[in-house]
Formats: C-alpha cells, structure tokens, sequence
C-alpha cells in the first residue's frame, strides 16, 4: 500500500464515522476507528473520534479521557477541542467546558459547532436570553440544523411559547446527542388531519414520565381517526387501555401492527395544533382501579386527624441529571419534623433506606417493599391526601389523577415546569418549589416545610 493509497483510505474512514456518528451509530463508528488506529497508532484524529462515539454512548468519563489524549497530541485539533467541551458539560464542569468551546471559537469565531455547544451551556446555566439569540442566528445561518431546531425549540417550550416550540421539537430525533429513539416506520407520519377509516399507530418514546404527560390527548386523537393503536411501555400497559378511544395497546417490544398513519407520542400536542396553557388540560385521564383504591384507603389510614402524605427524593440513578433532581435524604428532616402529618415512603430501590438514617425518619411508613405494578400505585397515590417530590414519573402519575402534589424543580428546570411560576398548566393540581440556586435542596425543603406546616395547621 502506498502513502498516497493509505491516506486516501484514512480519509474515507474518517468520513465514514462522520456519517456513522451523525447516524447516532457510535459502536459501528469505534469499530472503523479501531482499523484505523491498527494503521495509525495514536492518531489523534482516531482518539477524538472514540471520543465523540463515547459521549454518544453515555460515558462521557472515558469520552474526556481519550480527548485529553487528542488535543494533546494535536493542540490545534479543533474538533477535540468542541468534543471535549461536550463531555465536560455532561459531567456538569461547566467553566471548564466553556473554556473549551472558546478555544475552538477564537480560532474559528463561525464555527457552528462550538456556537451551538456554548448555547447550549448557556442554556443549562438558565441565561436564556443570549442561549436563545445564539440560536436564532445559527438558525439564520444554517436552516434545517436539527441540533439548533430542537435546541431552539426546549427554550420556547420553558418560555410558555408553545406554538413556537413544537415545530422545532419534532427535531429531537435527529438531534446530535440526543438519544430519543422511535420505531424507523415507512408508513406516513400522521399530521392530525381527519383520517376516518385509517389506523392509527402512536409510537412510545422517551420514559415514563413522558408517557404520563401525554396520554392525555388520546381521546382527541381518537376523534380523528378511525382505529387507535398505542405502542407504550409494558409497566403502563393497563392502565393506557382504559383511556377513552384506544382501541388497542400494545408492548413497544412487539412487532409493528398492521397500520395506515403512525405518529410519536410526544408529538401529539404540536400536531393537535395545542397552542394555548388552556389547551393542556381537560380533567384527570388516568384512573385508579377502584376497589384497589378502596383498599389502599384502610392501608394508608385517613381520617385519624392527620395528613397523609407521599414522599419521593430520589429519581432514577441511570436518568442522565438524576445527580441534580434528586435531593438527598439527609435533607428532609426539616419536613419530617412537621407535625400532624404522617409520612408515607413512595420510595423504591437502594434509596428507599436512607430515609431511617434522617432525623425523623423512623416514622416513615413504606408503602411499597419493591416495585408494583403502576395500576397499584395509582390507588396508593389516590388514598393521599398530599403527594412530595423530585421530578420522576410518580410525580407525573399523581399529576395525571388530579391528586395534589408538590413538585420540588431544578434551578434550572426540564422544559415542561417553565419558568417563575409555583404552577403548571400540564396538571392544576400541582405546586411547584423551586430551587434559587443551583443545587440548594434545603431551602427548598425549608419552604415546602413551611407550606405543609399550613396545610397541617388548617387540617386540625
């Protein structure tokens, strides 16, 4: 093999990544790059590659690691340089991340990469203002980036301002970095016109929580076609099949079902044309089993002169900002120590046993010894008189039954609780408490301390 020839087949293996990593195909992409790296042993190149495939795959520890390696073989390696900012900005180094896509900008001030990466840290700082004019003039630039769209569209969305935000959310899909995968379907993408006699399939995405917040727009689906099919996790099964006009639900690990039009679940909203904070909410649209409420009721044991109420602290430890949403245990003893209020453990998993270590925590009664199925915990949450907690699908869960429920945010919160308000449009019967710095649980509690002392006091 000649230089020339060599290089030559260099070159198109670093294009093949390229589109294997914009294709989100990570593990294909460090395949090629390990032939490569066969032939080039520590091409820095290879190693900002492996870098950009770890981050797709999640590990942005190794990711940051092999990009030290890169920029440290090739200074001016630029693209390291924006991949590393990345990685660091997953591991919440933001300053540090920072730093790196100003590297990358003072060598080239347009590079669309390194602009779009800043406004996202921008973003994540809660500075939505200068995020949201970055955007806009990368959208200017460079129409149809779906990186920017989607991006764009998360800061209208915690603006309120729906009917600008849905469209670009339809670009969550092909996003860079982004990881929301649906079924690759051929069939036409329903766009919410009458479709009487067609079949429709709505495709699941994304986790339970979000399936929760959007269920609520089946029955208007289902108004607009002739046969609902919904595809949802296997844990919301049951309990999606008793909403008004579905006709059918089946696993999302089933095979595709016989179809005319198909639509992802999150998309339901933007192409009902949802526009307006009234358009939300129509009334509670999950049920609890009744006799499994009833029975919940003697458990819990309502009606003793005290508040019973619902605690969960901790999300899901693989959710990528679980470190953020989820607050300590050894931060609630503020709230425990609240009188006239018996404590309910909504907690699951390795969690669940730090609430006994808190001051207080001795008196928490745990509802559920391990995982049940969600129909059981609707009839738990409906036999509250109160639900606290992190943002996690039980907060959504009890949201969707109208049972009240306290909602602690973020400083910086997911897009759908918005921004400066103590309520959401998505569920009247929630109150938020916000963070007013980032990673400040205890004033937080203190607040929500304060607000059931009131609620409790009003209950004697």
């Amino acid at each position: 093999m000649t230089g020339q020839t060599a290089d030559n087949r260099i070159d198109a293996a670093y294009a093949q990544v390229d589109a294997l990593l914009a294709q989100n195909k990570a593990q294909d992409a460090l395949s090629v790059l390990q032939q490569v790296l066969a032939h080039r042993p520590n091409d820095p190149r290879a190693f900002c590659g492996i870098g950009r495939a770890s981050i797709l795959l999640g590990d942005s520890n190794a990711a940051l690691q092999v990009l030290d390696l890169a920029v440290a073989g090739d200074p001016n390696l630029m693209e390291a340089h924006n991949a590393r900012g990345v990685a660091l900005q997953n591991l919440n180094r933001l300053d540090e991340a920072e730093q790196a896509f100003n590297r990358v900008l003072t060598a080239i001030p347009d590079n669309s990469g390194a602009l779009t990466n800043l406004a996202a840290l921008l973003a994540a700082r809660g500075a939505y203002a200068e995020a949201k004019e970055t955007y806009q003039s990368l959208a200017e630039r460079h129409p149809g980036n779906a990186t920017v769209a989607y991006n764009l569209s998360l800061i209208h969305l915690v603006e309120g301002d729906f009917q600008a935000g849905w469209p670009g959310f339809e670009f969550r899909q092909k996003a860079a970095y982004e990881r929301i995968p649906w079924r690759d379907l051929d069939t036409p993408r329903w766009l919410g016109e009458l479709a009487a006699g067609k079949t429709l399939l709505v495709l699941a995405e994304q986790g339970l929580g979000d399936h929760f917040q959007f269920v609520r727009f089946l029955p208007q689906v289902a108004a607009r076609v002739g046969r609902l099919v919904v595809e949802a996790p296997p844990p919301l099964c049951d309990m999606i099949a008793r909403i008004p006009g579905v006709d059918a639900v089946i696993d999302r690990a089933a095979p595709v079902p016989d179809h005319d039009l198909q639509v992802p679940i999150m998309s339901l909203a933007g192409v009902l044309g949802l526009n307006r904070e009234g358009d939300l909410w129509q009334g509670p649209y999950l049920t609890a089993v009744p006799d499994r409420a009833a029975a919940w009721q003697g458990t819990v044991g309502r009606g003793d002169g005290n508040l019973h109420v619902g605690l969960i602290w901790a999300g899901n430890p693989h959710h990528p900002r679980d470190r953020e949403r989820s607050v300590p245990a050894n931060q609630l003893a503020p709230l425990l120590a609240v009188p006239g209020v018996t404590f309910h453990s909504l907690q699951v998993g390795p969690a669940a046993s730090e609430i006994a270590a808190v001051p207080g925590g001795g008196t928490v009664q745990p509802m559920f010894p391990e995982l049940q199925p969600f129909d059981e915990v609707a009839a738990a949450l409906a036999a509250l008189d109160l639900v606290i907690g992190v943002d996690t699908s039980l907060i959504h869960l009890a949201g969707a039954l109208a049972v009240p429920v306290w909602t602690l945010i973020t400083r910086v919160p997911d897009w759908r609780w918005m921004l400066d308000r103590d309520d959401s449009p998505w569920y009247p019967s929630m109150r938020l408490f916000r963070q007013q710095a980032a990673g400040d649980w205890a004033t937080v509690v203190d607040d929500v301390a304060r607000a059931l002392g009131e609620k409790s006091a009003a209950n004697t």
